[in-house]
């Protein structure tokens, strides 16, 4: 296999030296064996293609995915499991650990092990999963520990993201037009911003907040009763408290990410896949209206604006951006966004609460520390009656104290 990465998965390269890792864990009472373990990552690789490949860069700093030559296994930490918490320490710290993309596998796993109880971390690099492809990675390392006979099967990969775009749009004349002065027009734009300094990103942080089943409950039954989702409802409520809380610079405008699976038949949920769409949207300031309102407006504008999407639109300009691939990786590397935050919202999750003799205490979020543009990120799931929510950023951007005020200021706007 040798194919480009996509201008999505150009951009969580990062360069291949940056650390831009999706992680999640689960928390497992039962036996695990370390043989079974490995064996279920044999599967597990032998049914991705992405997970027997690496990165390499051309002249041109354009990456590709190329096979590994010999395979590599995907790596196995394993550490004493001492504390409930422990997931939390080693999850930051697989975050911020870079892979080798010119020679190790793309994903690895931690387990946290004790006798009865374990916590199981998958990492992916960014540029190969998303959020929805860790926790496909997670469910399938459970159901072969819990069913070690189970058979998982393989796909082909796509040759490229071109594959994706009908024919008749990818020739079209007027298109190639269009595609050549958008081109022309960005590179332009990153010419003008070349010389911006690198943000420096030296405090980092990484904060849970696991709901109880009645207060999950309580916000759920409420979003229902005012005809918004829970998704809504963050958003407006977490854009109300940027703009209320002092200390935090607001600019009223967030990120939701929507997974483009959607739009595109051929990629499979259980496949891994790396090209989210960021979708854009301005929280109201219209002074008479109460917060029900502002989320019922929000989610009508978010419901729009996926509607519009032309998917092969934004296939054909992505694609014509990868030369400038390493150009645009250094300027979000010193841009600061001009939004509060990004949420992302996985809803409830498909993770089993039984895998055999396995019994899944807990699931916590897929999520990422970004090294580039503003970090602040939510991430959301809802497994076995709780919302689960995890918030990255750095303190260039807010600060820890802040989030804590952020966080109740938002939920008790939603459950008022």
């Amino acid at each position: 296999m040798k194919r480009k990465l996509s201008l999505i998965e150009g951009t969580m390269y990062a360069g291949g030296q940056t650390a831009v890792n999706v992680v999640s864990s689960v928390t497992i009472k039962g036996t695990v064996q370390e043989s079974e373990l490995h064996a279920s990552l044999l599967k597990i690789q032998a049914r991705h293609p992405l997970l027997g490949s690496n990165v390499w860069e051309d002249e041109a700093g354009i990456p590709y995915f190329v096979e590994q030559n010999p395979v590599q296994r995907i790596g196995l930490r394993i550490v004493n499991r001492q504390t409930d918490q422990d997931w939390e320490r080693e999850s930051i710290t697989e975050c911020l650990t870079p892979f080798n993309t010119k020679n190790d596998t793309l994903v690895r796993l931690v387990w946290l092990k004790s006798e009865s109880v374990s916590d199981l971390i998958v990492v992916g690099h960014h540029c190969i999963c998303d959020g929805r492809s860790i926790l496909n990675l997670m469910d399938e390392t459970l159901s072969l520990l819990g069913d070690p006979e189970k058979e998982i099967g393989t796909y082909k990969p796509f040759s490229s993201i071109q594959d994706f775009i009908p024919p008749e749009i990818r020739e079209s004349k007027a298109n190639k037009l269009k595609i050549q002065l958008f081109s022309k027009v960005a590179k332009l734009a990153l010419l003008a911003v070349a010389f911006k300094k690198e943000i420096k990103r030296e405090k980092p942080f990484f904060l849970h907040w696991k709901l109880s089943k009645e207060e999950s409950s309580l916000i759920i039954e409420k979003c229902k009763s005012e005809g918004a989702s829970v998704h809504d409802a963050l958003s407006v409520a977490f854009l109300r408290g940027f703009k209320e809380i002092k200390p935090i610079k607001s600019h009223s405008r967030l990120y939701c990410a929507v997974d483009m699976r959607k739009f595109l038949p051929e990629v499979k949920s259980n496949m891994l896949f790396a090209f989210p769409a960021m979708v854009g949207l301005n929280l109201s300031n219209k002074k008479t209206d109460g917060f029900w309102n502002q989320t019922r407006e929000f989610k009508n504008g978010l419901a729009k604006k996926i509607d519009e999407m032309n998917v092969n639109t934004v296939l054909l300009y992505s694609e014509c951006l990868l030369p400038s691939l390493p150009r645009m990786t250094r300027y979000a590397k010193a841009d600061k966004g001009a939004h509060d935050f990004t949420l992302s919202n996985m809803g409830k999750v498909s993770i089993n609460e039984k895998y055999g003799a396995l019994e899944i205490e807990s699931l916590q979020s897929p999520s990422t520390i970004f090294p580039f543009g503003n970090p602040t990120t939510l991430f959301t799931t809802y497994f076995k009656g709780q919302i689960d929510l995890i918030f990255t950023s750095d303190e260039h951007f807010i600060k820890r104290e802040d989030v804590l005020a952020l966080k109740e200021s938002a939920f008790s706007t939603i459950i008022k």
